[in-house]
């Protein structure tokens, strides 16, 4: 399973559908996560890979594909337990 793949799990076991989950889809506009769901998807993504999320860098997630792409370049920077969430 790639890590797109990996996403899309973790945002199921949080109400979404895998048809939702297209690359283009917006994070607020089409998905309508707010500001306090964003947080709990990122906490949920954070212990799915084992990888900490800089807090601000859930301000420049705007469509589907940033999250997969963060999540892509934490796992390839070896980014898990030594990273701090601010």
């Amino acid at each position: 399973m790639n890590v797109r793949e990996n996403v899309v799990t973790v945002m199921r076991g949080a109400g979404f559908e895998s048809e939702e989950l297209a690359d283009d889809r917006r994070i607020a506009e089409d998905l309508d996560i707010d500001s306090t769901e964003l947080v709990e998807v990122v906490v949920a993504l954070e212990q799915h890979f084992g990888i900490s999320i800089d807090a601000d860098a859930e301000g420049g997630f705007r469509t589907f594909r940033d999250l997969v792409d963060c999540v892509d370049r934490l796992l390839s920077a070896g980014a898990g337990a030594g990273a701090v969430r601010s």
